[in-house]
């Protein structure tokens, strides 16, 4: 019995040894270890203290498991909307096209899941309170430093901006125009009233709640009660505001004024951040992106674009136009095109088609 036991710890001596000694053993048995996730300790070059590095990350997880679980408002129309398979808007269709870029491949199509939350703030907070959420979607417009543990993608929506929306027949040409008027503001957006206050400076500032009405809208309210007599809202947001009312956009995007929405992740998800950056551009250099931002984004209420005055000339768009292209030959400046933008009255600079005449402001 005595040599059993001495021949057990002999054994088990000889094979401690082993892995310590001989790299090759060390190797044959570290490969019936778990390997989901493998936690690795490196030193780095900056500092004497090591830093542990997971093998393995949401981005792999994502491509094989072909599910990505997204944090989103609900409602937030025209970005999402509805339950489950029945979820629709903006952002569940240019998903669609970002996650079935190359950056994603895999074995068939990402599904999205949507984890929901009521209000805006609570958006990007998902991600550091719901493990299974990988990004944050809605009309983010927070930056890198504003919630610790959280990182923005570049803009997936920009060149929107704040619009000016008043009752039809009430006519806004310029800033002049709204002096002394009552102009509503969301409560409690300090961006808007910043933003207001220097565009808008001798009109009167009246913050709003959004609380819906039955048809679950809030601005319109405000102007059948009289409280204000303009509203200054995003406009990738207010089009579902205005749609079916007496409402119109005087101003589409206000001068100056600059919207962008990006996708939220966790600070340390670095690959997924570069994998998102990469589709994003993909998606939007294709040709079905300005199509699915006039879908969701082009409003029918919108204020008539005055004729062509002294020095202006019409232009018809031709095929392969583009704003940038118009501007630079018929002003001899690519970045003259917001100033075609503004005198057009166009949300956005893809919101042109073959055949529409546009007013070129004078050179």
């Amino acid at each position: 019995m005595k040599k059993v036991l001495f021949a057990i710890v002999g054994l088990v001596i000889l094979a401690v040894a082993g892995y310590f000694v001989d790299p090759n053993f060390r190797a044959q048995v570290n490969k019936v270890k778990p390997t989901t996730q493998q936690v690795e300790t490196v030193q780095t070059t900056s500092t004497s203290e090591p830093v542990k590095v997971v093998q393995g990350s949401r981005l792999s997880d994502i491509k094989e498991q072909r599910v990505v679980t997204a944090s989103v408002q609900n409602p937030s129309k025209p970005f999402y909307s509805g339950e489950g398979s029945r979820a629709k808007g903006f952002n569940v269709d240019f998903m669609k096209l970002l996650f079935a870029q190359d950056e994603f491949k895999g074995n068939g199509e990402i599904k999205v899941m949507g984890a929901e939350v009521s209000t805006y703030e609570d958006v990007p907070k998902q991600l550091l309170s719901n493990k299974k959420v990988d990004i944050a979607i809605d009309g983010l417009t927070f930056n890198d430093q504003d919630l610790p543990g959280v990182v923005y993608t570049i803009p997936y929506v920009k060149d929107f901006g704040y619009s000016l929306i008043v009752a039809n027949g009430t006519v806004i040409n310029s800033a002049v125009d709204t002096d002394g008027m009552k102009i509503g503001i969301l409560q409690g957006d300090p961006d808007a009233r910043s933003f207001v206050e220097g565009a808008f400076p001798k009109a009167k500032i009246v913050e709003l709640s959004d609380k819906a009405d039955s048809n679950g809208k809030w601005i319109v309210g405000h102007f059948n009660s009289k409280k204000v007599d303009a509203v200054v809202y995003d406009y990738p947001f207010a089009v579902t505001e205005v749609e079916g009312t007496d409402l119109q956009f005087a101003m589409t995007k206000i001068k100056g004024s600059d919207i962008q929405y990006r996708i939220g992740v966790r600070k340390d998800d670095k690959d997924l951040l570069a994998a998102l950056n990469g589709a994003i551009r993909k998606v939007i250099e294709s040709d079905a992106y300005p199509e699915l931002l006039k879908s969701y984004f082009m409003s029918k209420n919108v204020a008539t674009t005055r004729r062509a005055s002294s020095g202006e000339v019409s232009y018809i768009v031709a095929k392969g136009d583009t704003l940038s292209i118009i501007a630079q030959t018929q002003l001899g400046d690519i970045k003259r095109f917001t100033e075609i933008q503004a005198r057009n009255n166009l949300a956005n600079p893809n919101f042109i088609s073959v055949g529409q005449k546009l007013v070129i402001p004078a050179k």
